[in-house]
């Protein structure tokens, strides 16, 4: 059997802009390297070193005082930029922060040699990292974790009760919610009988995780009024990959900026409703304030208008699977 590859690493890097989502996807790389080739490495390395400290303020801006150590691990911030944060992290009033590159700043001046700093990596005098067991039981929401027959990210939304919630963190494909005309009737604007659902819990599936992957994958079971349960219910079938609620897409990603999904090359392919050609508008599962619409996100805002799913015209946005996977 042929499986597509929706997420092609190395170019679907390079196309997208500098911007944060990037810094933190190749960080993310390097520190889950499994199955990665030495081409890559010397990629996100080259990045990070030479074009991501260009928007290192952004991440004062977005107040990711977590982010700071890997940020300085991988040298997005280093010596030569760091009085320059701190200053803008003074002016910017991010105190937490600003004590940090404080520390960081009197480190680099007074014992450079004990700071964890990743090692460059030379394909002709290095060797690739060892890749042991990853703990996805340390994972927490907000950080990005590598699954895929062709490794994708997919973004965590929860650890909670053995089980993450993940969703891919781009856009993997740009389809239609529901695929052929049925006049007035709602029926089909619901999840449980809609046509995307079908592919992704199929095709998809099938394209996109390994068979190990599937069986870690938890099934839930999402009722007509939009609830979601892990216990079978009568009249339900289960569920692998799912689409996000209204509600879940404001709970777990809580800004507009949170919302903003990247687009794969593979997705760009077609009619895909985008955002400057950079971030897709992408469906959610709930049903829309009229019962021709569904709700989806776009450019980081919830609503449903201008979203026709079963009329004489059918929209054509991003998907984002998400799962609950068990570790």
């Amino acid at each position: 059997m042929m499986h597509i590859s929706y997420f092609d690493e190395e170019k679907d890097f390079v196309r997208l802009d500098n911007c944060t989502e990037k810094v933190e996807i190749a960080i993310s790389r390097l520190e889950n390297p499994q199955a990665i080739t030495p081409q890559l490495v010397v990629m996100y390395q080259d990045y990070l070193f030479n074009q991501a400290p260009k928007i290192a303020t952004q991440f004062i801006d977005y107040n990711r005082l977590s982010f700071m150590p890997l940020l300085v691990k991988y040298r997005v911030i280093k010596k030569a930029n760091i009085l320059k944060l701190t200053e803008y992290a003074r002016e910017k009033r991010k105190m937490d922060i600003l004590s940090y590159l404080m520390d960081v700043g009197n480190q680099f001046r007074t014992n450079p040699k004990n700071m964890d700093i990743a090692a460059k990596f030379n394909p002709e005098k290095s060797t690739l990292p060892q890749v042991e067991n990853i703990d996805y039981s340390q994972a927490k929401a907000g950080d990005i974790i590598w699954l895929g027959r062709s490794l994708m990210p997919w973004q965590v939304l929860e650890n909670k009760n053995g089980r993450l919630l993940l969703i891919t963190r781009y856009a993997i494909d740009c389809l239609p919610f529901e695929t052929f005309y049925s006049g007035m009737s709602d029926d089909y604007t619901h999840w449980a009988v809609s046509s995307i659902r079908f592919k992704i819990n199929s095709i998809y599936f099938n394209d996109v995780l390994t068979e190990t992957e599937k069986t870690n994958v938890v099934p839930v079971y999402i009722d007509r009024e939009d609830n979601l349960h892990f216990e079978p219910v009568e009249g339900l079938t289960a569920d692998r990959f799912f689409f996000l609620s209204k509600t879940e897409a404001a709970h777990y990603l809580k800004t507009e900026k949170d919302r903003l999904a990247p687009i794969t090359r593979y997705a760009n392919r077609s009619m895909l409703w985008t955002l400057f050609d950079q971030y897709a508008h992408w469906w959610l599962r709930t049903q829309g304030v009229l019962n021709m619409d569904k709700y989806y996100v776009r450019d980081g805002v919830i609503l449903s208008e201008n979203s026709t799913v079963s009329g004489g015209r059918f929209e054509h946005f991003g998907i984002r699977p998400a799962m609950y996977y068990r570790y």
